[in-house]
């Protein structure tokens, strides 16, 4: 049963990989999945022929790897799981939110779907995770990316890309979450570094944190 239970994981994880991989501009490959997950070139492989077998993926070897219809709903249904627990972990037992994401790696796998349907309704239905993420996949992304933004527009924080715990905790420390209101006042592309406006206070950031975040025009300005 343990065995099981862990090959079940597994081939979730890959799942999710290769959901996060196929939207980048690097797109998927076995050396992206071997290093995400922290496995060999050659375990890599194996499992892919796997899912392949399943109906999951289609893959060829050294060419494209891509979810099927079949491995995007198995996809959707796990990160709907792990978005979810982050929002019971952060909003009803106030973990901190940089310790969320690697918890609710932890807790996916166990939720059932009836299960996390019972958890969505008494979380309130959110539309997103803590990180800005949308719980529905799926869902159209309207956002850019923070370095890409026009000068001196309103703008809000919709979503932080990188969910790991040093990152988040210096967006944390800088007041840079969703729904943070901010502009872009210049940029110094020698220097590395953007200008921001944050809730009516100046702050530099680096461009190499500020292309994981995602924003979008505040249309109450």
């Amino acid at each position: 049963m343990p065995d099981r239970l862990a090959a079940f994981e597994a081939v979730e994880e890959y799942l999710e990989a290769i959901h996060r991989f196929s939207s980048s501009a690097e797109g998927v490959s076995t050396t992206r999945l071997a290093e995400h997950l922290q496995v060999t070139p050659a375990s890599v492989t194996g499992m892919l022929r796997r899912l392949r077998e399943a109906g999951l993926i289609t893959y060829h070897r050294y060419g494209d790897i891509a979810l099927t219809a079949l491995g995007e709903r198995r996809a959707h249904n796990l990160i709907r799981r792990h978005r979810l627990a982050e929002r019971l972990l952060t909003d009803v037992l106030k973990v901190p939110l940089e310790q969320a994401h690697q918890e609710a790696c932890r807790l996916e796998h166990a939720f059932s779907p009836q299960v996390a349907t019972r958890l969505a309704q008494a979380l309130g239905d959110p539309l997103a995770c803590p990180h800005g993420h949308p719980i529905d996949a799926a869902r159209e992304d309207h956002t850019i990316a923070l370095t890409e933004a026009p000068l001196r527009r309103a703008l809000v924080v919709v979503r932080l890309e990188d969910e790991s715990p040093d990152m988040v905790h210096y967006l944390v420390m800088h007041h840079l979450l969703p729904g943070t209101r901010c502009k872009v006042l210049s940029r110094d592309p020698v220097g590395g570094l953007i200008h921001l406006e944050v809730e009516g206070t100046p702050i530099p950031l680096s461009m190499s944190v500020a292309q994981y975040l995602r924003v979008q025009r505040h249309l109450e300005a």
